[in-house]
């Protein structure tokens, strides 16, 4: 069985909802055992009207998978979706799923300056979102998941390899 899989979709058939599915199903293991120590603690308060275990497992599993982990991923890469099906040159996505990765890879031309919209969109969406959850004090420890995603704009990352493509690219072509 192979641990990659690659689904080939026209750029506007491409849905969000994909996407978001596809970034859950690959940490589905994780989601699994947070779910159940969630369900088994929860069983515990029912029956013995304890919630210390309950509340441990959703403050040190569940909500950092669910909505530390998890969530900003599909934020990121349903940013890059909706950067790349909005532009008109880009005639399919490529889901890509690895054993440690989801990505979209599009076929097409993009220039440099829509690459780096492209790139900067899966971080920048986290990093809003991160923002908000600090600066409101919404919730803070949950905001830095978010704003880590700033780090993948580092050259060793895809997205920072993208942008730093982008930004070293010709502004103008060259003559044909």
């Amino acid at each position: 069985m192979s641990s990659s899989s690659s689904t080939r979709y026209a750029s506007t058939e491409l849905r969000l909802r994909t996407v978001g599915g596809a970034v859950a199903v690959q940490v589905w293991p994780l989601l699994a055992l947070a779910g159940l120590l969630l369900g088994a603690a929860l069983l515990w308060r029912v029956r013995s009207g304890d919630g210390v275990p309950a509340a441990m497992a959703w403050l040190l599993l569940a909500k950092p998978a669910a909505l530390g982990l998890v969530a900003p991923f599909v934020l990121h890469e349903c940013a890059h979706a909706l950067v790349l099906k909005r532009v008109r040159t880009v005639t399919h996505l490529i889901l890509e799923r690895t054993a440690w990765r989801t990505s979209l890879v599009p076929e097409g031309i993009l220039t440099p300056r829509q690459s780096a919209a492209v790139a900067l969109a899966g971080p920048l969406s986290c990093a809003a979102v991160g923002a908000v959850l600090h600066l409101t004090a919404l919730d803070r420890p949950l905001s830095w998941w978010y704003l880590a995603h700033l780090v993948l704009l580092l050259p060793p990352f895809g997205d920072g390899r993208a942008l730093w493509q982008a930004l070293r690219a010709p502004l103008i072509p060259p003559p044909c």
